[in-house]
Order: C-alpha cells, then structure tokens, then sequence
C-alpha cells in the first residue's frame, strides 16, 4: 500500500511539473509576441559623404524678346479693333481701323495750327530782327560816346595841367629873381661916404615880395586842386561811358520762343503728314511684322492717346520665357546658369539660360525670372516647364530629410543603441542633437562632428519615436 502510495504521487508530481513547465513556455510565448507588437519597427541609413542638389522648379510662358510698338496719333477715335492679345499676325495684318470723321477732324484742326503757327514764327522772327539792328545801334552810339568822352577828358587834363605848369613856372620865376636881388643887393642900403641904412625901403620890398610869393603860391595851389577836378571828372565821364558800352555789349537773355514755335510747326506739319497718309489708307493700322500681339491699350470706340496703341513681340527677336520663384531660392540662381525646360507634351529643351531676376512689384516674397530660349524651340504663347540646378558640397556627413525632428528651436535626429535588461540586451533609439548646414527636398548635410559614418541613423518608424524608445530594424 505504501508503494503504490508514492507511486501515486510521483505521477503526480510529474503531472503538475509538466503542467508548469507549460504554463511557463505559453506565458514565454506570450510575453515575447507582446514584446514583439511594442517594439518600434525602424530603418536606418549610416551617414554619407555626398553633394547637395538644389533644384528650383518653376512654370513659365514664352515671349518675344523684342517688342514692337505701334504708335498712332492722339484723339483719333477707334473705329475698330481687329485683334487681341496673345494672337500671331503677319506682317501687313489689320490691327485697328480708324474713323474717318476724326481723321477729317484732326486734319482740319491740324491745317488750322500749322497756319497759326506759321504766323507766330514769322512775326518772331521779324521782331528778334529789329531787336538785333536796334541792339547793334545802341553798340555802336555807346563805343562813339566813349571815345569822345576819352578824347574830350584828355583836352581838359591836358589843359589843367598846362595851367597848372605855368603857374609853377610863374613861382619858380619868382624865386629866382628873388634870389638874384637878395644876392646883388647885399650893400644897397649903404651909399659912398654914408654909413647909414635905408631900414624903410628895404621893409616895403620885402612885404611886397610876400605877397607876391603868397598870391603865385595860391594860384599853383587852385589850379593844381582844378587839375584834379578835372581829371576826377574825366574819370567819372568814363566811368559812366564805359558803363554804357557794357550794358550796350551783355548778352541778351535766352530766349527760345521762337524756336519753341518753330518746333512745334514742324511737330504740326508731321503730323499733318501722318493724318494725310491715314486718310488716303481710310484709317488702316497695319502690323510693322510678324509677331505676337502683347497688349493693346485702346478698344473699339476709344481715343487714342501718347502710349503704344499695340505692342507686340516681333518673331524676328530671340524668344523669352517669363515665370516667378520664391525669394528663398535666389542664393540658387543666377544669370547664365543653365535651365532645363519642358514643354507640354513632356519634351525636354536644352540651351536656355537664365538672362536676369528681377523683384515682383506685386509680391515681395517672389521674384520674376527671366529666361532666354533657343530660337525656333517653343512659340510665343506657348508654356512649360523650367528647372535650375545648382550643386553644393560635397559635404562629409548627410542624412535623409526624413531622419529630421525638431523641436523648441532645435534640430536632433535618432541613432540606434543598445541597452541591457532582463530579456537581455535589446536596441534602443537614442536622440543626438545636430546642427544643419544645407538641405534640399531630399537631404540634409550636417555640421562636422555631428555623427560618425558608423551611427545607424533612423530614417522610417512605424510609430513615434522617444529618446530610449525600444527598436527593431524591420526586414522590409
């Protein structure tokens, strides 16, 4: 009894360990397909030495390089137009038709002005030549005023100062004969035998001799004064002559009437010719050549004015396609760069080349671009296509776009790692900061030291990826 006993509970035993053993695998099993369905499935790419493509896309229409305006004279009245933008004419085609009552208007208006001023510049011209022959006598009398006033200054001077010698001569006259009588007379006043002096007479000469002396000396001194009235008067005469002949001899202030006139009469009669020509063409505009209607300014029933009736692009110029880019990819334009160009029918055009870029006075964060085409490549009117390419680098460390997040302002990407816990050592995603150099749609090139070109970068995650979040690299 006892054996059967204890093989009885052995059985058992080996029952419930069996039974644990498999509750244990089952609870494994599960824990692992859990663990499986948590685990963020990932790609990597390691980091790559590699150029930057930058790649500007844009739309365009085709132009003519050459336009070709079409002038008619003012306040003529359309009586039709006869094309519109964007249409191809040939040379010799119809583009407005004028009325003709303006036209017969306009001629008669214009007859009426060229007569008008055909009599302003005749009696222009007839005064501004009495002004030059009344110019030329007022000349002529102020040069003869002056050389007479010269002339006659001179005889005055001249004669004051004759008068003013002779009364020097007279003074020096004077004193000579003094000195001679002082000289002889030394002893006059003694006789022979006598020893007396004639005090008396000598007293009366020498009063006389004084006033004399005084009289001659008063005279030199006025007319010597009347010498220098008399010169001061001549210069004063001169002064004033000379004044005349300068006034006489200044230009005339400019004066362009009569060429303003004159101007405006051949302005007249030309277009008095240009009204003729449109009368005996019943008001017909014709194209000047092949091309392309642009724009036009006038429509039926309007007045013309002073711009262009109709512009157009002549087909004799290089083409020009026309289209915008964003302001932030002109550091990747530039004129002369090479541009692709695809027409509508998805064929590829080479040999254009970007002419100029210019601001867009509607938008300020676009810009206008302008691109030369080969000839005979697209009409004008046509569209297509335009794309730039410009290379940066080569750059030592770049990633996929997609390898980026962002965050507060700063730029990190996910690298795999490994981290060891109870079901062993399993991959992680850790997060590194980096700093970004240049990108473009695709990729980006990363500062130096950012990462290693060992370093698993995640590029693809199934779900959202967090610093320490637990990865598998997926097999698809």
């Amino acid at each position: 009894i006892i054996k059967e006993d204890i093989s009885t509970m052995k059985k058992k035993l080996i029952q419930a360990t069996g039974i644990f053993f498999s509750v244990m695998l089952i609870f494994t099993i599960l824990s692992r397909v859990s663990d499986s369905v948590n685990v963020i499935q990932i790609q990597t790419k390691n980091p790559a030495n590699q150029i930057i493509t930058h790649e500007v896309k844009g739309s365009g229409k085709v132009e003519g390089s050459q336009e070709v305006a079409v002038f008619v004279l003012e306040n003529l009245q359309v009586e039709q137009v006869m094309v519109h933008a964007g249409q191809t004419v040939k040379k010799g085609d119809i583009l407005l038709k004028l009325s003709q009552n303006s036209i017969q208007a306009a001629l008669k208006n214009l007859d009426d002005k060229v007569k008008t001023l055909e009599g302003q510049a005749k009696d222009l011209e007839s005064q501004k030549k009495v002004n030059s022959q009344k110019r030329a006598a007022e000349q002529a009398w102020a040069g003869n005023s002056y050389d007479l006033a010269v002339q006659s200054g001179n005889v005055s001077v001249d004669n004051a100062r004759a008068e003013v010698q002779i009364a020097q001569q007279r003074l020096d006259e004077f004193y000579r004969e003094k000195e001679a009588k002082t000289s002889g007379d030394d002893l006059s006043g003694f006789t022979d035998g006598e020893e007396g002096f004639n005090d008396g007479e000598t007293t009366v000469t020498q009063e006389d001799d004084s006033a004399t002396e005084t009289a001659l000396q008063d005279d030199l001194r006025a007319r010597q004064e009347a010498l220098n009235e008399v010169i001061a008067g001549r210069n004063q005469t001169l002064a004033s002559a000379g004044k005349a002949v300068s006034d006489a001899s200044t230009p005339e202030a400019s004066d362009s009437t009569l060429e303003n006139v004159q101007r405006e009469l051949e302005n007249a009669r030309a277009d008095m010719e240009k009204v003729t020509v449109l009368q005996s063409t019943e008001g017909v505009i014709s194209s000047p050549s092949d091309g392309v209607i642009k724009s036009l300014s006038v429509q039926t029933g309007d007045l013309t004015g002073q711009t262009a009736a109709v512009v157009l692009y002549s087909a004799d110029g290089a083409l020009r396609m026309t289209g915008t880019i964003s302001k932030d990819d002109i550091k990747y334009v530039s004129a002369g760069a090479d541009v692709k160009i695809t027409d509508n029918n998805n064929n590829d055009i080479s040999g254009a080349t970007v002419e100029n870029i210019t601001e867009n006075k509607e938008e300020n964060d676009i810009r206008d671009l302008s691109i030369i085409m080969p000839a005979n490549s697209l009409s004008i009117g046509q569209s297509g296509d335009f794309s730039i390419s410009k290379d940066a680098g080569p750059y030592s460390c770049c990633v996929p776009l997609s390898a980026l997040y962002q965050e507060n302002g700063k730029v990190y990407v996910y690298v795999t790692d490994t981290e060891n816990t109870v079901l062993g050592t399993v991959m992680i995603a850790r997060k590194v900061e980096v700093t970004v150099q240049d990108r473009n749609q695709t990729t980006a090139a990363l500062g130096e030291g950012s990462l290693s070109t060992d370093q698993a970068v995640i590029v693809q995650a199934d779900r959202e990826l967090k610093d320490g979040s637990r990865v598998r690299i997926s097999e698809n």
